[in-house]
């Protein structure tokens, strides 16, 4: 019994002891599920994150629209063949032209020659484009040829959608025709729009009409040439031509090659993809 009191105080200090040593303030060790927790955490706060990027990837996916469109280019002239159209789908910031302004060495290839490669190649490199083609052939008087185009828009890019096509009148110097930024971009699947173009000269280089210099079935000319000898050399209205049968007897061109505006008729059809 003398013993007890010794005993009791120690057993007393050792509990003591035991219920402060679990408070470690310099070196605090997180409670297992603490872990358990932040893993939780971790996991709750991506699963938004994967919901937003899942939810932005669709959204991209669709906010892509196909475009498919059928051109039909129909020669109204009675003794003008068509060269090849080009046509190029782009945004307004590409022009091919500007009536009043020099013609781009481009469009001097179609204007003299009907050669539209310099000019697509150029359209293409383009960041405006969208896509670009061109007829499989010339189209001669009161002919028609389809060129069928099929692109993917953007759906911010969908009211920025132009046209633009165009083809030489062959048995000329330099003349075209064609449409310059069309926009097509309230055209709905099954909608058409027709339009009838104008001739225009290019500016690029005189109209003697010789045989030399019209690269047309009428005369077999050399086509494009780099010098420029027109003036003003400037796109503008085509005035027509004056044939041998009307005061030009070097002409290489008869009055059946004269024409009257419109020179042709397109009609854009917007189809189902």
């Amino acid at each position: 019994m003398k013993n007890i009191p010794i005993i009791l105080p120690a057993l007393i200090v050792s509990l003591l002891l035991t219920a402060c040593g679990g408070d470690d303030k310099k070196n605090p060790k997180p409670p297992v599920r603490s872990s358990s927790s932040a893993m939780s955490s971790s996991v709750m706060s991506s699963s938004p994150a994967s919901s937003v990027s899942s939810s932005l990837s669709s959204s991209s996916m669709s906010s892509v629209m196909t475009v498919k469109l059928s051109v039909v280019v129909t020669n109204l002239t009675g003794g003008q063949p068509l060269s090849p159209t080009a046509i190029v789908i782009h945004k307004p910031t590409f022009k091919a032209f500007s009536v009043g302004m020099p013609a781009s060495v481009e469009l001097e290839h179609i204007a003299e020659s009907g050669n539209s490669d310099a000019f697509l190649t150029q359209a293409n490199a383009n960041a405006a484009t969208f896509i670009s083609g061109k007829a499989d052939a010339g189209i001669p008087p009161g002919t028609t040829a389809t060129v069928m185009l099929e692109t993917s828009v953007m759906d911010a890019d969908k009211t920025q959608l132009r046209l633009t096509a165009l083809s030489m009148l062959g048995n000329t110097n330099d003349g075209f025709t064609g449409l310059n930024s069309v926009d097509i971009s309230k055209l709905a699947v099954g909608e058409s729009i027709t339009i009838d173009t104008i001739s225009y000269d290019a500016g690029t280089e005189k109209n003697t009409e010789s045989a030399a210099t019209v690269p047309g079935p009428a005369a077999g000319g050399e086509g494009f040439n780099l010098m420029r000898d027109d003036s003003p050399s400037t796109v503008a209205m085509h005035s027509g031509i004056i044939s041998k049968d009307d005061a030009l007897p070097t002409s290489a061109l008869t009055s059946i090659n004269r024409w009257d505006n419109p020179v042709a008729k397109i009609t854009i059809t917007r189809l189902a993809p």
